[in-house]
């Protein structure tokens, strides 16, 4: 029995499968038979059984064979079709020989693919549209038959690479690693042409399009034999120099000194800046005839494995005060809940009279360090516990940069306003009201460079002007690891620095601490920044000027934090007293601050823009930025939200989340 398949050709279902002849026969009387239908009738291979799907020889009516054996003296022309049964089918031998490629040994056995599959030293692979078609049809249905259902396996195959586009040319020259000795080069080549031949309308109707995220595993090994394009030019920022830590107070250079090279004692340095910058909520300074503190934010960014955990040190300095209030405060909430007992025991004896005994007050939970992963109600509510102060500190910037793209989680506005101490008021139904009227934040990060365009998606967002930036990249290079440092363990050096910190803080905590810089400070402090803001302008634009601004308030901070730290060391007693900054302590800060302002000028460089400016690369978050922007820009002109999503792409659900709506 001959079944007509798609196109007018019939095939012979294979010996003991009703299953396939009903699917053909349905496919008869109804429609068309598809490549879906073809995959769906393919019995599975059965091992122990002859091989009946092809034969050498010229099959007779009615044997089964190829699928162009099948349709000779069978098959009614179509309108237009070629006859199939006076197509010049020239030998192997009549092919024209395909170039640098070696034509497989027969005599010998390859190791199969599976078991019972027929020795092959595999298909070649021209394109890349071809190899991912063969991946994606082997994924669903399996590879080679080993016997049967070879011929229908092929003829599938050639179905869904002529809809993909793939070059007839390129199929056959794959496929000829199938033949074997009851299976000719002949006989493939006649299915794969003539499978193009009748669907040659829907040649690419499904078009196969690349990737556009990872390249295929072809084009991996054509780009491994191109010769590779010089990556581009690493960060030539300057470090700290060594005059510099001269000046500084002892405190600081004893945190530096036990570190090996440069690079790890400018990072504990801008680290231990910033944590110590967020001890001390009682120093302040005038500048710009407002009150402000002395907390700062800094990020420290280099390639993985570069040094950036010398910053988990600084994180050590004050971790042993953190811990303090995190215990008084455990010893607080225990008295707390014997108090609400006794509460509910004399609520219960008023309801028989007796007088209704007033409600304890639940205490905050005290902390210095408040974790980055965490959600905006979460962080308003642990600055009102704690006096509107507090420390983030983290080594990896993902962690905040993750909890900033939460929609409950996105407190990246209030980061902004800590930083100037700008009143925050928040109001949720289930979270409560809180009033911070002077809020601060200190912030430490690292990270690498692909984790600051997370945080920071364009260099005019504002909190990179709010940033001191210590960027590098380094050629690795072994050091010892086993190595004893001079002065003992790491762990014994910096736990006794962490002790003096707790002194210190108990100290400065008694009242309060103003600095002030002399007249002539004043000057040559506003003579720098003045130079530095033109430099930054002239080669930069307008756009980095923002950024300069704002480094030079944070120097001012460590000019006060710096400051303190020199009272201490000469024994000075600095609670309720003005404080004067020294020309040392001025002189590192402006240095200091010079190193940071040219690191972050220099990631200002590669961070993209927005829309319209004169920085022409883009990474992915701040495309997203830019399409989050053009949403907004839409929806403000009264286009629908389907109109947006034909114009944008952006999809209707995500930019109704943007505009929550």
């Amino acid at each position: 029995m001959l079944c007509q398949l798609a196109g007018g050709v019939f095939i012979q279902p294979a010996n003991n499968c009703p299953e396939l002849y009903k699917t053909l026969h349905f496919n008869e009387l109804a429609m068309p038979l598809t490549l879906a239908d073809l995959r769906a009738a393919t019995p599975p291979p059965d091992p122990t059984k002859p091989d009946t799907s092809t034969r050498t020889g010229q099959p007779a009516d009615g044997a089964a064979g190829s699928f162009e054996s099948n349709t000779r003296g069978c098959a009614p022309a179509r309108e237009g079709a070629p006859d199939l049964t006076t197509i010049d089918i020239p030998t192997r031998a009549r092919v024209p020989a395909r170039t640098g490629v070696e034509t497989p040994d027969r005599t010998k056995q390859d190791t199969p693919t599976r078991a019972g599959a027929p020795a092959r030293t595999g298909p070649i692979m021209p394109g890349a549209a071809l190899d991912w078609c063969v991946l994606q049809y082997e994924q669903r249905h399996g590879g080679f038959p080993a016997r049967g259902g070879r011929n229908a396996w092929l003829a599938a195959l050639a179905f869904f690479c002529n809809e993909k586009g793939v070059p007839q040319s390129d199929l056959e020259s794959h496929a000829a690693g199938y033949a074997g000795p009851d299976f000719t080069t002949d006989e493939i080549a006649r299915t794969i042409r003539g499978i193009y031949q009748r669907e040659a309308a829907h040649h690419s109707s499904k078009p196969w399009e690349p990737p556009t995220v990872r390249p295929s595993f072809r084009e991996e090994q054509r780009a491994a034999t191109v010769a590779p394009v010089a990556p581009a030019v690493p960060l030539n920022t300057p470090t700290i120099p060594p005059e510099v830590y001269q000046l500084l107070p002892e405190f600081l250079q004893q945190c530096c000194q036990p570190l090996p090279t440069a690079r790890e004692r400018d990072v504990l340095l801008t680290g231990a800046l910033a944590v110590l910058s967020g001890c001390f909520p009682t120093l302040e300074g005038l500048y710009r005839n407002k009150v402000i503190g002395a907390n700062v934010y800094a990020f420290v960014v280099a390639p993985a494995a570069s040094g950036k955990g010398a910053l988990d040190w600084a994180r050590r300095l004050a971790w042993p005060h953190h811990q303090a209030l995190r215990e008084a405060s455990q010893r607080e909430r225990e008295g707390y809940e014997l108090q609400l007992q006794e509460y509910e025991q004399q609520k219960r004896a008023a309801k028989a009279g007796g007088p209704l005994p007033p409600r304890p007050v639940e205490p905050a939970r005290r902390r210095l360090f408040i974790p980055a992963d965490n959600g905006a109600a979460n962080v308003v509510k642990t600055l009102a516990e704690n006096e509107e102060r507090g420390i983030i500190c983290d080594t990896e910037a993902d962690t905040l940069s993750g909890a900033l793209k939460q929609d409950f989680g996105d407190y990246s506005a209030l980061l902004r306003k800590c930083s100037e101490h700008e009143p925050h008021l928040y109001d949720r139904k289930t979270a409560g009201t809180y009033e911070l009227s002077r809020p601060a934040l200190s912030v430490a990060l690292g990270g690498t460079p692909e984790q600051v365009a997370r945080l920071i998606p364009n260099a005019e967002d504002g909190l990179f002007s709010r940033f001191w930036f210590y960027a590098f990249e380094a050629p690795h290079q072994w050091d010892n690891p086993f190595a004893e440092p001079a002065g003992g363990s790491l762990d014994t050096w910096f736990d006794a620095l962490s002790v003096r910190i707790s002194e210190m803080i108990a100290a400065a905590g008694a009242g309060r601490v103003l600095v002030r810089l002399t007249k002539s400070q004043q000057v040559r402090f506003s003579t720098a920044w003045e130079a530095w803001l033109s430099d930054g302008i002239a080669d930069f634009g307008e756009g980095s000027g923002s950024a300069v601004k704002r480094h030079a308030r944070a120097c001012f901070r460590l000019c006060m934090l710096l400051t303190l730290l020199r009272c201490f060391e000469n024994g000075e007693a600095p609670a309720g007293r003005i404080l004067t900054c020294e020309d040392a302590d001025l002189t590192a800060a402006l240095a200091i601050a010079d190193v940071y302002r040219r690191h972050a000028l220099a990631l200002y460089e590669r961070l993209p823009r927005p829309a319209g400016s004169a920085f022409k690369s883009a990474s992915k978050y701040a495309g997203k930025a830019e399409q989050e922007a053009r949403v907004r820009e839409l929806h403000g002109q009264g286009l629908s939200l389907r109109e947006i999503e034909a114009q944008t792409g952006v999809p209707f659900n995500t930019a109704a989340r943007w505009l929550r709506v």
